[in-house]
């Protein structure tokens, strides 16, 4: 199989970029937003002068990717989870504080839509920990995959990516939430109780902890997910179970990291099968405010035959960090599919990140 690339240079992705109307569509809404804030300040009370906190923050991630699939060579924009959101929090009692935050996806590929929620939720943090209600990141993204989400890719880390949402998800809603954090010890408890009128209608419990000692992190979780039944009401359904370890070494200008799954999924009918996910990540620092990044990540199934999702692969990036909010990046990918074709992209790609008090 031969990949041919289109060479695209940062200076003409950036002119692309620019002079698309999508980002015309992204200032708009971000007017409306500010316009939005400030009749809510107005509404309850908060002048710009009050000591609550309430900040606007964002990450535009445009991409050009030029991908092979076996069959056909494509080349598009494509978004990297651009996003924008809305925090802000006061004191409460002597020792406390009442926060929230809310977070939506910018849909940079497709129309610049803003689109989907990714949190949303309230939390009160005192001297015996912090407690969240809403839709959040759970332990298991937080201790265990966020140390080897280091690309500038959606399908970052690609091996936890490839597991369903069951067995590795990036957010959780319906769910309260409790950490704990002292001398190094990270401990986090999640529990969603849906019912039957939430979106998923599935209940989870997610507990994990995780241990920091000066350059090194080592963490491990464990999360159990069951829907409710297809076939009959109030019974139990698809059901997983996923044991998950992580552990990182961050030294002066290398950092690499690692996190493993072990999921075991058990269908309402059908056949158990055992899921194991695995991320290897790492970067090194160069001059000049350059840096390289690489990964390998596996995935398999346990499904045997022209069904199996099983695969493996790696990736390279080099960075430019051209300001402190604001980078560029290349990156090439290629992923083998047991059952399938070899899958390469090759991707230039910009961000711009943001953060302002209101």
């Amino acid at each position: 199989m031969k990949l041919h690339y289109t060479y695209t240079t940062p200076l003409l992705l950036a002119g692309l970029i620019v002079s698309s109307p999508v980002l015309a569509d992204i200032e708009s809404d971000l007017t409306r937003l500010e316009q939005e804030i400030e009749q809510i300040r107005k509404e309850a009370g908060i002048g710009r002068n009050d000591p609550s906190q309430l900040s606007l923050y964002g990450s535009f991630r445009p991409v050009l990717t030029q991908a092979d699939d076996g069959t056909d060579t494509i080349t598009d924009v494509r978004d990297a989870l651009s996003r924008f959101g809305l925090t802000g929090g006061t004191s409460v009692l002597e020792s406390s504080k009442v926060f929230f935050k809310g977070e939506w996806n910018v849909k940079i590929a497709d129309g610049g839509q803003i689109e989907g929620a990714r949190l949303a939720f309230v939390g009160l943090s005192g001297n015996l920990g912090q407690l969240t209600i809403g839709k959040q990141r759970p332990p298991q993204y937080s201790l265990i995959s966020e140390h080897v989400d280091i690309f500038n890719h959606a399908d970052s880390p690609y091996g936890y990516d490839a597991a369903d949402d069951n067995a590795a998800p990036f957010f959780i809603d319906n769910t309260t939430m409790y950490q704990y954090q002292m001398s190094g010890l990270d401990f986090r408890v999640a529990v969603r109780t849906d019912g039957q009128s939430g979106k998923n209608a599935e209940d989870l419990v997610n507990a994990g902890l995780g241990y920091s000692i000066g350059d090194f992190y080592v963490a491990g979780a464990y999360l159990k997910s069951i829907k409710p039944s297809v076939g009959a009401a109030d019974k139990e359904g698809d059901e997983s179970e996923n044991i998950a370890f992580a552990a990182y070494l961050n030294m002066n200008k290398l950092y690499i990291a690692a996190a493993y799954q072990a999921v075991t999924q058990t269908p309402e009918t059908g056949a158990e099968t055992d899921v194991t996910t695995l991320d290897v990540s790492a970067s090194y620092a160069l001059p000049s405010r350059y840096k390289v990044k690489a990964g390998v990540f596996m995935y398999d199934d346990d499904v045997t035959g022209a069904t199996s999702a099983k695969h493996q692969g790696i990736n390279v990036t080099l960075e430019r960090q051209l300001a402190d909010n604001f980078r560029i990046h290349a990156e090439y990918l290629t992923k083998d599919i047991d059952q399938g074709d070899t899958i390469s992209a090759f991707t230039l790609g910009m961000r711009y990140d943001f953060s302002v008090d209101l």
